[in-house]
Order: C-alpha cells, then sequence, then structure tokens
C-alpha cells in the first residue's frame, strides 16, 4: 500500500510541476508578432496591396494634368496631286487663270515628327474615375489595417493554441503513466493472490482511454505547433506559459459598450472597407453616366513633316510645318445602348455594395458586444472556475487520504487527479479565451497595436511555486 502512495504521491506532484513550470528562453507573444511581421505570407500579400493602393492615389492625382508626347516616324511614301483650275500669280509673271499644278513623288522618304499636348479642362467620366481610384486607395488603407489586426489576432490565436495544447498533453502524459504504474502494480498483486482480476481489467482499460486521449492530444498539439511556426518560423516548443494570476486578464473593459460599438462603426477597419468599396461602386456608376456627356479639351500640337525623292515630274520635295492650338468638344450622340445598359448595371452594382457595407458593420458590431460582453462578465466566470479549482483540490486531498484510510480505491484516487487536472485547463482555456476577447475587441475598432500585445504579454511568465497542499502525499 506504500508503494501505491508513493505513485500517486509523484502523480499529484508532477501534474503541478508539468503544468506550472515555464521553459528556460522562453518566447513571448511580442517576440512571435514581430517575428510574424516578417514572414506572415498574408501580411505581405496585404503590405503589397497597400502599395498598389497608394499607386492608384497617385494615378488620381494624375488624371487631370496635362499629357505631353511626342512622335517621329519614318518610311517609305508615294504621293501625287493634281490642282486644276488654280489662279497663279508670282512677282515679274504676271497672273494666269485656271492654272494646272501636279506634283508627283513615288517610292520617297518621308519623315515626320511632332509634339502634343492635352489639357483637361471639363471631364465628368475623368473626375469620376478619379474619386474612383481615390477610393480604392482609401479602402487598400482599410484592408491594410485590417490585416494587421488579424494578422496580430492570428499569432496570439495560435500562440494560446499551443499553450494550452501543451498543458493538456502534460496532465495526460501524468495520468497515463501513473495508470500505468498502477496497472503493473495490481498485476503484481494478483499473481501473488493479494487483489482481484477486477482490478487489473479497471486499470488496464483505465490506461487504453487514456493513450486514447494522449494520441489525440499529441495530434492536436503538433497541428497547433505547425501553424504557429508557419507564421513566425520561431520554434514552438519554448513559449511563455499564460499565468493564472496575472490581473490584467480579468479586467473590466476600459470604455463602456455604447463607446465600443461607436468606435468599430467609425473606424473599425472592416467597416470602413466595405463603406469605400460602396463609394467605389457609386463613382463607378457615376462615370457609366459620364460616358453619355460632353467632355471638353485644351489641345496643343505642332510638327513637322518632310517627303523627298522623284517621280513623273523628275526630283521633287515637299516639306510642311504645322502647329495649332484650340479647344477639343466630345459629345457622345449614341452608343447602341450599351452606356445606358453599363450604367443600370453599375447601379446594382452600387445598391448591392451598399448593402454588404449595412451587413458588415452589423456583423463587427455585433462581434464587438459579444467580446464586450464575455470580457464583462469574465471576472466573475473566473472567480467560479477558481472556485471550482479549489473544489477540485480539496476533493483530490480527501481522496487521497481516504486511499490512505482504505475508504477510497486508487481508482478514485485517479479520478480526483483527473477532474484537478481538467479543472485546471478549464481556468486556462477561460483565461486565454479572455486575452483573446480583449484582443479581438480592440481590432474591430481597429486599435489592436504593439501596446495592446504587450498588455497581454505582461500575463505570460512563469507560474507561483507549487502550494503545499497541491504536493501533500
Amino acid at each position: 500500500m506504500s508503494t501505491v502512495r508513493t505513485a500517486l504521491s509523484a502523480l499529484g506532484l508532477a501534474l503541478s510541476l508539468a503544468l506550472a513550470a515555464p521553459a528556460a528562453g522562453a518566447a513571448d507573444l511580442l517576440q512571435a508578432w514581430e517575428a510574424a511581421q516578417a514572414r506572415d505570407p498574408a501580411l505581405a500579400a496585404a503590405r503589397a496591396d497597400r502599395a498598389a493602393g497608394q499607386a492608384r492615389a497617385d494615378q488620381a492625382d494624375g488624371l487631370w494634368r496635362p499629357t505631353l508626347e511626342a512622335r517621329a516616324s519614318a518610311g517609305r511614301a508615294t504621293q501625287e496631286t493634281w490642282i486644276r483650275g488654280a489662279r497663279f500669280a508670282a512677282p515679274g509673271l504676271g497672273s494666269m487663270q485656271e492654272a494646272d499644278f501636279d506634283t508627283s513623288i513615288t517610292g520617297g522618304t518621308r519623315t515626320e515628327y511632332g509634339i502634343r499636348l492635352r489639357q483637361p479642362l471639363i471631364d465628368p467620366g475623368r473626375d469620376a474615375e478619379a474619386g474612383r481610384l481615390r477610393h480604392a486607395a482609401a479602402r487598400a488603407e482599410a484592408a491594410w489595417t485590417a490585416a494587421r489586426q488579424q494578422a496580430a489576432l492570428q499569432v496570439a490565436e495560435r500562440y494560446f493554441d499551443v499553450l494550452l495544447g501543451e498543458r493538456a498533453r502534460a496532465a495526460l502524459e501524468v495520468q497515463r503513466q501513473a495508470v500505468a504504474r498502477l496497472l503493473g502494480q495490481a498485476r503484481a498483486r494478483y499473481r501473488i493472490g493479494d487483489g482481484s482480476i477486477l482490478d487489473t481489467h479497471e486499470a488496464q482499460a483505465r490506461l487504453g482511454q487514456v493513450e486514447a486521449l494522449v494520441r489525440d492530444a499529441d495530434t492536436q498539439l503538433e497541428i497547433a505547433r505547425a501553424a504557429f511556426q508557419d507564421v513566425t518560423g520561431l520554434p514552438a516548443q519554448a513559449l511563455a506559459p499564460l499565468r493564472r494570476d496575472a490581473p490584467v486578464l480579468t479586467a473590466a473593459p476600459d470604455e463602456p459598450l455604447t463607446d465600443w460599438l461607436a468606435r468599430v462603426e467609425r473606424a473599425g477597419p472592416a467597416v470602413l472597407e466595405s463603406l469605400e468599396a460602396a463609394a467605389m461602386a457609386q463613382r463607378q456608376a457615376d462615370r457609366a453616366r459620364a460616358a453619355m456627356r460632353p467632355s471638353l479639351d485644351l489641345v496643343g500640337e505642332a510638327g513637322r513633316s518632310h517627303l523627298t525623292g522623284s517621280g513623273a515630274f523628275g526630283e521633287a520635295s515637299q516639306t510642311a510645318n504645322q502647329w495649332t492650338v484650340g479647344l477639343e468638344l466630345r459629345i457622345p450622340l449614341y452608343s447602341g445602348g450599351v452606356s445606358d445598359a453599363r450604367y443600370r448595371e453599375a447601379l446594382a452594382e452600387r445598391d448591392g455594395a451598399r448593402h454588404r457595407a449595412a451587413a458588415d458593420r452589423q456583423r463587427a458590431a455585433l462581434l464587438a458586444r459579444a467580446a464586450w460582453l464575455r470580457l464583462d462578465a469574465g471576472a466573475a466566470r473566473i472567480q467560479a472556475l477558481r472556485q471550482a479549482l479549489e473544489a477540485s483540490a480539496a476533493r483530490r486531498d480527501a481522496t487521497r487520504l481516504g486511499v490512505e484510510e482504505g475508504e477510497r480505491t486508487t481508482l478514485d484516487r485517479l479520478d480526483a487527479e483527473r477532474e484537478y487536472a481538467q479543472a485546471g485547463l478549464a481556468l486556462d482555456r477561460a483565461l486565454a479565451a479572455l486575452a483573446l476577447d480583449r484582443l479581438q475587441l480592440r481590432a474591430l475598432a481597429g486599435a489592436l497595436d504593439e501596446a495592446a500585445l504587450e498588455s497581454i504579454n505582461q500575463a505570460l511568465g512563469p507560474e507561483p511555486s507549487p502550494t503545499r497542499s497541491s504536493t501533500r502525499p
């Protein structure tokens, strides 16, 4: 019996140490976020999209600037002209009526060059396109903010997935080793006639159950570690643990619910992105309607052309210099119904974008409300779980005494140890969920930054040393 008491005492001590001991040189949440910013492919894609959006803003600015282009050409050309009934006059030669002038250059060399300037003055379509590009740039900026918020939240989720997986795996491993020891002892007692075969079968069944849970926990932990390493590149075997006594985890929300909802609807990146998409759709509709409206440009052009060669009248050449400055008016008259159809299409897409923006606003507000309410009730919930943990610890200690006095079986002791471990895991999961709720609330409002991560980071570190009551044999 003393061997059993020694094994069970070791179980309690190993379980407390396995759940409490931190890894040396453990990486924390801020370090994981810093690593993810340089490695996360989704964040890198969002960064590239943001750069593309900034380029759209530059395009919008350039639409109303003048365009200047140069042109030049060279090649072979043939030109023949016939002028009949002309009036000709020249100094010393007098004048001539009904004169004919013919020129002929066949297969000659033609060169031409010039420069053209165009400055838009009135162009509703260009104005609508400039507005659409500016809204596209604003949407890209909102999408970048949303991507950073979600990336930081994802790092925290994967970080806590690893921590919770490690704690669950450690608790199950301690149980597996204890049950294996008890199975060996039950078999030994049965061989010498000091125990029943029922004890052996019960221990064997319990070991099979625990081993199945261990294998499942191994799989879940491996998946969590791979996901964390994919996004950060850091080893997932040495992460700073979550402290159960950190006050920041159970602190009440720092602002009333109405203030947080207003912040989400005013500055939430997902909401802003949807609103900018709706504004883009409106500008696209304006552009489609502008296709049926006149436009006015200031146009200037200067150039020179030269043709030389031989023809029916011998060697000849022609040179022309020209320049023009004026206004160019373009008035659409008929497009076969295409412009009108495009306008109707753009209006329908605008309405759809507005409805999606309203749905996204409602969704963000609902998520913010849920996170705030969980935080508001978090302290009471954690207090209840801590009381449950204390009660399970008292039950465990009482069961230990019962085993020593012969009033409880070793399986009763294992059940008490298992319930104590499960109560601790439930508390850890609730604390991690509160940490994620706090980060999600700020992410929905576009306020999840390094300072917010640092506040959660303060809840990471070594657990307090195990108390005497938790390790007493």
